[in-house]
């Protein structure tokens, strides 16, 4: 099978920077499938568009209908799964794998493992993993769509966290290193261990201090 002939269109602006051994537009596998079995379509898949001033790095994977906005980093061997939205100015750190229908905001940074149909806000950090509850195995792969975490604007979550399910991490917030978050976070709110909330005000370690009067300043903005 030619798989080539089924990569979905793609528009890179000339001023992108594009590293080696990249793919863009790779199909999804449900138009893969159906071309094995005889019965898939020759239309192409759904466009691929990166905006001006990327830089892509090596071993990228983006697969069909993906939307990278201007001025974003896509470190090396990163992968981005279909029908995904990247926000202008973000970068995706070295070896992430973003699932499939992943939204994330401008001026971010994302590492670790996203899972399918996250939103992740603007200006937030993500370095650890966004993963469903995965609580129906005995079904299908594609018949089950668990509801997905949301990170809002502002936020972080830090190297080897983890948040579990449907869980919404508030804005302003930020899962230390390590957690693990398996219910909703209140907005300016830290969280440690499994599930232990402090809200930012009364937070006393010194070096998330700096972090804290930054997001107070935000709020104050915010309410203006």
């Amino acid at each position: 099978m030619n798989i080539a002939s089924l990569y979905a269109p793609v528009h890179i602006e000339e001023s992108t920077v594009v590293g080696e051994h990249c793919v863009f537009g790779y199909p999804k596998e449900a138009r893969l499938r159906a071309q094995q079995k005889g019965s898939g379509s020759t239309s192409s898949g759904e466009p691929v568009v990166v905006g001006a001033h990327c830089v892509i790095g090596n071993q990228v994977v983006v697969h069909e209908g993906v939307w990278i906005g201007a001025n974003c980093v896509i470190e090396d061997r990163v992968r981005i799964g279909y029908n995904c939205v990247v926000g202008e100015r973000t970068r995706v750190a070295y070896g992430a794998y973003v699932c499939d229908r992943v939204a994330i905001g401008v001026d971010a940074c994302v590492a670790g493992f996203v899972c399918d149909g996250t939103t992740i806000g603007d200006r937030s950090t993500m370095m650890g993993d966004l993963v469903h509850e995965y609580a129906r195995p005995h079904e299908g792969w594609w018949e089950v769509d668990e509801e997905p975490p949301m990170i809002e604007a502002d936020s972080v979550v830090g190297y080897g966290a983890r948040v579990v399910g449907g869980v919404r991490i508030g804005p302003r917030s930020y899962v230390a290193a390590g957690a693990v978050v398996t219910r909703d976070v209140a907005p300016d709110h830290v969280v440690t261990g499994i599930n232990v909330h402090v809200p930012a005000e009364r937070w006393r370690g010194r070096r998330l201090q700096g972090l804290i009067r930054h997001w107070q300043a935000l709020a104050k903005t915010d309410r203006l």
